[in-house]
């Protein structure tokens, strides 16, 4: 059984499971190299097809997430191609007038304003929906979209249209969540919480004994993730892309600045038992919070909305356990991301599991959706789930050499140098880019495109920030670490496992001063990733090597990419990006391209 899983929301992409495996999934903006790129992920169909070597024929089913996923966004994209000043015109032309003047304003009257400015959407694939929602009432736009859509998938694929399922949207995070599991607990709650999906902001749903999800509880009341997105947008960062970086300013926030904008976030929504209820204080979240927070110092509006959404998720979640009766936790949609806010429930002792997948927000939909088609199709068929999340396209070495003949003429290259020699280069200060095996899917690097550099020397950070990364100040790096290491390492209480960078810790004591470049320096904790020896041996191995001679099973890793660029996925945008940059080192597969070896 062969099945194909598509999302066109944010960070769109396509997946492939084959008698119930994952064996490939890859985003667009890997390929398309739009950051966030939306929309029909024509490339990333096409690529995944190619690394499971299956050909459109061979298909039983098109796993299609999501109903509406923004209908008109998917074509004019705004979280990947928006600057901050467009984010601000559509709220001027758009919501103000609609929200606050109670203008009788539709999607397609904010998606033509930007097609006056954008010519080049109308060769956009699905740009036959839009010439329909010209000459058809609003309510029927979403039917229509879905038509376009199938008709798209349907003629690049050359399959029939009834191979192809479209999948609710808040069922694929439902799905993903509790499939994505490492160790699969039945009896758990799965709480979804996001900006929007296809009917809700939020909802509840019960993994039962024999692991059947029933949903039993929805709105679209719960505002967290849309204060989230307009609250970046507030503090001049794009929404959509930067609310990890609102997340990472809030330790250095304090009450004394921020609780003016904490009472005002915790005027949009109250929590009665399990349900989440709308105040209607406000007509919209970003002028309501322009007018109200004007004047605030940017650290402590960041402080009050992240102790806000730590205060509504730890409620809400516990909540949902004394109604529900079950204290495994499983979290998925966008506000999931929330590392901080997920260490709260991780560490709370009247809960005893909390899970968060890689990507919980759109960028895995179309994964939850490939799964529902596998229970659909074959109600008794069991579902593997995320055993792995290198899944993406592995570089061939002559691709590696025609590149490096073609642009690294005045550089060293050294083929097959062993980790030991590697783990001494970090050891001594070299900044070294890995670009090794299949890449990862998702939005983090987690050894084969990432870049390295030692835990230890917090001039590494700096160096990383003004020559290669171009990071923002107070954003903390990440550690990879070895699953034994971690238990040395890191407090938790109870023995969460996180293999992908999904959750934060604090450090046992003493550690904090021995990794200082792999922890957040206001709050000093860090968001590891906990590798295994199976999931990655030869990365696992050079951890130990870096071990041996330092005496600490940690990498100091962060994404391959320039700020704003998506992480690399061949080897001319890994040489591009070594050559754009101030990199010591590029291990390519199994060549080393050597700017320098001494710090």
């Amino acid at each position: 059984m062969i099945i194909l899983g598509i999302s066109d929301s944010i960070e769109s992409h396509a997946c492939i499971i084959k008698d119930g495996e994952l064996i490939a999934a890859i985003s667009e903006e890997r390929l398309s190299r739009k950051k966030s790129d939306a929309g029909y992920p024509r490339n990333a169909i096409n690529k995944v097809l190619a690394i499971a070597k299956i050909s459109s024929s061979q298909i039983d089913l098109v796993a299609l997430a999501g109903y509406s996923n923004g209908l008109f966004q998917s074509i004019y994209k705004p979280i990947a191609t928006f600057s901050v000043e467009n984010w601000i015109e559509q709220n001027e032309n758009y919501w103000k007038p609609k929200l606050i003047d109670n203008k009788k304003l539709s999607p397609l009257d904010d998606y033509l304003y930007w097609e006056k400015k954008r010519p080049e959407l109308k060769k956009n694939p699905y740009y036959e929906f839009v010439k329909l929602a010209k000459k058809n009432p609003t309510k029927t736009h979403a039917k229509i979209f879905n038509e376009i859509r199938k008709k798209v998938i349907s003629k690049q694929l050359d399959i029939n249209i009834d191979k192809i399922k479209v999948f609710r949207h808040e069922l694929c995070h439902q799905m993903y969540g509790y499939f994505s599991q490492q160790q699969r607990k039945k009896n758990s709650l799965i709480l979804t919480l996001e900006g929007g999906g296809d009917d809700s902001s939020a909802t509840i749903s019960v993994v039962n004994s024999s692991g059947k999800i029933v949903e039993k509880y929805k709105t679209n009341a719960a505002m967290v993730g849309r204060l989230y997105r307009y609250v970046t947008l507030f503090l001049g960062m794009k929404p959509g892309q930067h609310e990890y970086k609102v997340m990472g300013l809030a330790p250095y926030g304090q009450a004394y600045h921020g609780v003016k904008s904490l009472e005002h976030f915790r005027k949009y929504n109250k929590i009665k038992g399990h349900k989440i209820l709308k105040t209607n204080n406000f007509k919209d979240v970003y002028y309501s919070t322009r007018e109200k927070l004007h004047g605030q110092r940017f650290d402590g509006v960041a402080w009050g909305l992240q102790v806000y959404t730590e205060e509504f998720l730890e409620k809400w979640t516990l909540n949902c356990i004394k109604k529900f009766k079950h204290k495994n936790i499983i979290l998925s949609g966008g506000v999931a991301q929330n590392i901080k806010a997920v260490k709260i429930l991780a560490e709370h002792k009247k809960i005893s599991s909390v899970w968060t997948g890689p990507i919980s927000g759109d960028g895995s939909l179309g994964i939850g959706a490939a799964w529902i088609a596998s229970k659909k199709l074959d109600k008794k068929f069991k579902v593997k789930g995320l055993t792995n999340i290198y899944l993406g396209t592995k570089i061939a070495d002559n691709e590696i050499v025609k590149t490096i003949n073609r642009y690294c003429k005045n550089f060293e290259v050294r083929k097959n140098i062993p980790n030991k020699t590697i783990a001494k280069w970090i050891a001594n200060g070299l900044i070294i880019a890995r670009c090794k095996d299949r890449m990862e899917f998702g939005q983090r690097a987690l050894g084969n495109r990432s870049i390295l550099a030692d835990p230890r020397d917090v001039s590494s950070v700096e160096k990383i920030n003004s020559k290669i990364k171009y990071r923002d100040f107070w954003m903390p790096f990440t550690p990879s670490m070895t699953f034994e290491g971690c238990k040395k390492i890191l407090i938790n209480p109870n023995n969460i496992y996180s293999p992908y960078m999904t959750m934060a810790f604090d450090l046992k004591k003493g550690y904090a001063e021995k990794i200082p470049a792999v922890i957040h320096s206001a709050d000093k904790s860090t968001r590891p990733q906990m590798l295994k020896k199976e999931v990655n041996p030869d990365y696992y191995n050079l951890i130990i090597e870096f071990e041996k001679i330092s005496g600490l099973p940690v990498l100091l890793n962060t994404s391959f990419n320039l700020h704003g660029d998506a992480i690399v996925e061949n080897s001319l945008q890994a040489i591009k990006t070594f050559l754009k940059s101030d990199l010591d080192v590029l291990v390519l597969n199994n060549y080393s391209i050597i700017r320098r070896l001494k710090k």
